[in-house]
Order: structure tokens, then C-alpha cells, then sequence
């Protein structure tokens, strides 16, 4: 009798995968790929799937337009290779595909950031950056994503903040 449930339990989790996952948590962020693996970042099929390309840097800057986040892996609908004499970027990935958000991060805090308690502009502070000086800003772990906020670690703190800087050949203000 317990085989016999195993095989049904079984079977279930073969027919619906995504049974008691959470849903992905839509998102709308730029963030760049931080990953110097000279092979690329993976573009996977769904998280943790096949992998369906990769995003070469080669020693430029690549962004990535970031739609949901499922767990540890980010939902990206584009990617753009920029550099120094292409400004204005050009298209390095179309399609929807799926990243690791520890591959994922950005330039620098805005000097003038807010780290909230929630995702939410009326949440919590709970700390402000507005030190002024540039090589005092902190630097940030991005953690995920939720609408126009990231989740990041900064001096032990984990929080949200939609004040970033992802551009690497300007100064963000």
C-alpha cells in the first residue's frame, strides 16, 4: 500500500511540476550580468533547465531586462551588450529565458538610496544612504526582484530599493 502511494505521489509531481512552488514574482529591473566566466552566462529554457544560449561579455557590459523571479532564478526578455563607443547598446538576446540571480547586480548605490523593509515606496527605512561621497557608498548584493524594486544585502542589511545605478560608462545621479 505505501509503494502503491508513492507511485501515485510520484506520478502526480511528473504531471504538475510547479505543485506547491510558489508563483514567479513579476518584475520590471535592468540589471547587468556580473558573471566573468569567459563561456557566458547560461540562458536556460525554465530555471534549472536546459541551457538554450549564453550571454557573452567579452569584456564589455551586458544588461539584462528582468521580468519575474521564480526562487534563485531570474526571468530575463532581453539582454544588451554596450560599450564604450556603442552607447547606445545592441541587442545580445531576444526571448524569454531564465538566469541566475547571483550572476545578476549593478554598478553602485544611488549616493541618495533608500533601503526599505518591503517593496513598497511607503515602507520602512531601514537604512539611507546619502553619505555624498562616492567612495563611501556601499556595495550591494542583489538578492531578487519585485515590480521596480531589488532585494539586496548591504552592510548585513537585506532590503528593497529602486535607487541603483546599472550604468557602468556614466555617473548615475
Amino acid at each position: 500500500m505505501r509503494a502503491r502511494r508513492l507511485v501515485v505521489a510520484l506520478a502526480l509531481l511528473a504531471i504538475f511540476p510547479a505543485a506547491g512552488r510558489a508563483a514567479a514574482t513579476a518584475c520590471d529591473v535592468r540589471l547587468n550580468v556580473t558573471d566573468q566566466d569567459p563561456a557566458g552566462l547560461n540562458v536556460r529554457a525554465s530555471p534549472a533547465g536546459a541551457v538554450v544560449g549564453a550571454l557573452k561579455a567579452k569584456g564589455r557590459w551586458v544588461q539584462v531586462h528582468v521580468t519575474a523571479q521564480d526562487g534563485a532564478w531570474a526571468k530575463i526578455d532581453g539582454a544588451m551588450l554596450y560599450t564604450e563607443d556603442d552607447a547606445a547598446g545592441s541587442s545580445l538576446w531576444k526571448g524569454q529565458g531564465w538566469v541566475a540571480f547571483s550572476k545578476l547586480g549593478f554598478e553602485e548605490l544611488d549616493t541618495q538610496s533608500l533601503i526599505l523593509a518591503a517593496p513598497d515606496d511607503g515602507a520602512r527605512t531601514l537604512l539611507r544612504i546619502s553619505e555624498g561621497d562616492e567612495a563611501r557608498v556601499p556595495r550591494a548584493e542583489v538578492l531578487g526582484c519585485s515590480g521596480g524594486f531589488v532585494q539586496v544585502r548591504v552592510k548585513g542589511i537585506v532590503g528593497w530599493t529602486r535607487t541603483f545605478c546599472a550604468n557602468q560608462f556614466t555617473t548615475c545621479v
